[in-house]
């Protein structure tokens, strides 16, 4: 999905309502006075782009790692009173609104762009620590089940997925625009185009998170299962010194 963010602002939102936007929110006064800096430190090579689109995708793009840090920060207490799972379900789920909501909001509602992407960072980002540790889970209950423990090959198979993943989804984007018929040479795209970048902005990684969902059904380590392998194999390891 981060690989559209910047065809979904220099195609789909309106560029008038988006300067109006960055104008009304004092960022474009901050931008101005970040270049006049740079400027009077004879770094004019540095200057912020002042195109309109270029800059709402950058803090498109800050806003959301924003509120990602600040979920990581509390998505351990929060998982520890509700255990991992049902934590990342609920999250992940509402992530996944947030983002297919994009294809619900017009081309001039910039606020909504940005509140939508405030909402997603944070419901993202308190599933990324959860993920793996959920995996180290995985690592503890093939020790409790199997009395070994498979540590290396679950996280290497986890690292390669998620290697893969970010593969496939880069290349999708393109392959995706390119049958919409969207073509970079032009300063205009069609009806299609502007359309498939929408639903690349929102439906198709709504349906992505919608597999990861699916699948938190079959994991059954909830916090009851947290509990019992932590005291269980707690204890084996005791018995074994």
């Amino acid at each position: 999905k981060g690989g559209i963010y910047i065809y979904y602002f220099e195609n789909y939102v309106d560029n008038v309502a988006l300067a109006a936007f960055l104008t009304n929110i004092g960022f474009n006064d901050f931008i101005n006075g970040l270049n006049n800096m740079l400027i009077g430190m004879g770094m004019s090579g540095f200057e912020w782009p002042e195109d309109a689109a270029s800059s709402a995708f950058s803090l498109f793009n800050a806003s959301g790692i924003i509120m990602m840090i600040i979920a990581i920060a509390i998505s351990k207490p929060l998982a520890d009173k509700y255990g991992k799972r049902a934590l990342f379900l609920f999250a992940i789920t509402l992530a996944a609104a947030a983002q297919a909501s994009f294809f619900f909001v017009g081309k001039e509602n910039v606020a909504a762009v940005f509140i939508l992407q405030i909402v997603h960072g944070f419901f993202y980002g308190l599933t990324i620590p959860l993920l793996w540790a959920m995996v180290a889970d995985v690592a503890d209950y093939s020790e409790w089940k199997n009395n070994r423990r498979a540590t290396a090959i679950v996280f290497s198979a986890m690292l390669f997925g998620l290697k893969a993943g970010l593969a496939v989804g880069g290349s999708l984007v393109a392959g995706i625009l390119s049958l919409y018929n969207y073509n970079p040479e032009l300063a205009v795209q069609s009806d299609k185009a502007i359309q498939g970048v929408l639903m690349c902005m929102s439906i198709y990684p709504g349906l992505t998170f919608l597999v990861s969902i699916i699948a938190l059904f079959f994991y059954e380590i909830d916090k009851k299962t947290e509990v019992m392998l932590e005291k269980e194999l707690s204890a084996r390891r005791a018995n074994n010194q």
